[in-house]
């Protein structure tokens, strides 16, 4: 009961912020769903000067009297426009707050009400799945993830592995490379992206003048490349950045399994003649699977929620959509659109395609993983 008592924090939040949104995505995808803004309570009632603010209002403006009482229930009065005008109905919308208010003339008296938004769910079926899988957009986005994940993965395991090799033969200033090689994963995403879309710059970017500068040394005049504006450059960019990312935290993981291995393996090893390549092959590799396979599983499951870099470099899908993912997608139908059902029936695709992957992982690539007994 005591271990039931210290993990209940942990599961009270993986209940509310990851078991609950999952089981709702499931429910999600069957329904319609539409949000409705509808007026709410009544705020307040205006008796006074209503021929001057009827006025101000019909001009297309906010009157200092009605702003400033909208500023006593929450409203930033500098942030208010008028975004409807009807005969006798106003809708004044605060920008900072995302908050709507309603201003009915009626019976001798503007009347004040903040609106509210209500969901409306109709039931559908399997019909959003259809819409999802008949999507151009989809389609697009599936091919450009899957792209990502079978060039970004393996690149940068390959690199880790190299990297953890390079680290484990490091003797001075070794806890410094460490760090070094660590610290990307542990930067802020939106840092690590500005700093790339400036590393990307066509015109003053650093990737570029390194470019240049390496073709002036063999006589080789090098164009300046759109990266961020390209589409044949654009997921490349995304992938680069990925790598020298992830690189890092991956060969600290493989680090630490390199030097959990038995020291007898390897003098075995040089006793019976075996080279240093020999020993990396046949000795570390081997032993080495347990830690590889966990890092290709949570890589690839990581690639496939490319989100954030995407969004800050490109503040879009990218060029001619070259960059749009699944999650991507899944936002931009959710929180661009308001097409939630779509959105979540797209999730559970993703989901399943993300679960069928590791399912596949577990029971067929396993199988080549070596478990030191």
């Amino acid at each position: 009961m005591h271990a039931y008592a210290f993990l209940l924090p942990t599961l009270a939040v993986l209940g509310v912020f990851t078991f609950v949104p999952f089981v709702n995505a499931f429910i999600y995808s069957g329904y319609d769903i539409k949000t409705r803004t509808v007026p709410g309570n009544v705020l307040f009632v205006i008796t006074s000067d209503l021929e001057s603010l009827i006025g101000t209002l019909r001009r297309g403006r906010v009157p200092e009297e009605l702003a400033r009482t909208l500023e006593k229930h929450g409203a930033q009065a500098e942030n208010l426009w008028v975004r409807l005008r009807e005969a006798n109905r106003w809708v004044i919308r605060d920008e900072k707050e995302m908050q709507e208010y309603l201003i009915l003339h009626d019976q001798g008296a503007l009347i004040v009400k903040k609106t509210v938004t209500r969901w409306d769910m109709q039931p559908v079926g399997l019909e959003n799945f259809r819409k999802v899988l008949a999507d151009p957009d989809f389609a697009k986005a599936l091919r450009n993830t899957a792209v990502y994940v079978s060039i970004s993965v393996p690149i940068t395991l390959l690199l880790a592995l190299i990297l953890a090799t390079l680290l484990k033969q490091v003797t001075f200033g070794r806890s410094f490379f460490r760090l070094v090689n660590f610290s990307p994963y542990v930067t802020s995403v939106v840092a690590i992206a500005m700093v790339w879309h400036w590393i990307y710059d066509r015109h003053a970017g650093l990737l570029n003048y390194v470019i240049s500068y390496f073709g002036s040394l063999f006589g080789v005049k090098v164009a300046f490349a759109d990266w961020l504006g390209s589409p044949s450059l654009a997921l490349p960019a995304v992938i680069i950045l990925s790598v020298w990312r992830f690189v890092g935290y991956q060969a600290i993981i493989l680090l630490a399994g390199m030097q959990s291995i038995d020291r007898e393996y390897y003098e075995a090893a040089r006793i019976d003649g075996g080279n240093g390549f020999q020993v990396w092959r046949y000795i570390t590799l081997p032993l080495l699977t347990p830690q590889i396979f966990f890092v290709f599983i949570i890589s690839v499951i990581g690639a496939f929620r490319l989100f954030q870099e995407v969004l800050i470099l490109f503040q879009g899908p990218g060029p001619e959509k070259s960059v749009l993912t699944l999650v991507y997608y899944l936002y931009e139908k959710a929180f661009g659109l308001g097409q939630y059902g779509l959105a979540s029936a797209a999730s559970v695709v993703l989901f399943a395609i993300v679960f069928l992957l590791s399912l596949f992982n577990l029971t067929v690539v396993q199988r080549r993983v070596h478990y030191e007994r």
